[in-house]
């Protein structure tokens, strides 16, 4: 009888959950050494303001519908796509691909990750330190 209402809560929870990360994660890697002299300041004040914007609005609408955070989701990746694809290579936060379903951050030293890319801050010594 309340399955459907669970499930929806679910699927509105996860939402919101990704939206959260997908800001935080975003914010942490526009502020990480690799990446932060390699973004234009203008470009990073816009990102910045937006993730603020989103961070407060979640703040504010905390029982807003799935297709809502959806939606703020896409707004915040329409501007931080581009940026974070000028800026070299693609590269995208250590979250993973926007979108994915609210992944959470392993700042790309998950066991599975493979060799962190430039782009991505990783937990170990980079290969620029060692040499």
């Amino acid at each position: 009888k309340y399955k459907a209402e669970d499930d929806a809560n679910r699927n509105r929870i996860e939402a919101k959950n990704g939206l959260e990360n997908y800001c935080f994660s975003l914010k942490t890697s526009i502020d990480s050494d690799e990446v932060k002299d390699k973004i234009p300041a203008d470009q990073k004040k816009t990102l910045e303001d937006k993730i603020t914007e989103i961070l407060g609005w979640l703040d504010a609408n905390q029982s807003a519908e799935k297709e809502e955070y959806e939606e703020k989701q896409k707004e915040l990746e329409g501007i931080a796509l581009p940026i974070l694809q000028a800026m070299g290579g693609g590269g995208m936060p250590p979250g993973g691909m926007p979108g994915a379903g609210g992944m959470p951050d392993m700042g790309g030293a998950g066991p599975a990750s493979g060799a962190p890319s430039a782009s991505e801050p990783a937990g170990g010594p980079t290969i620029e330190e060692i040499d």
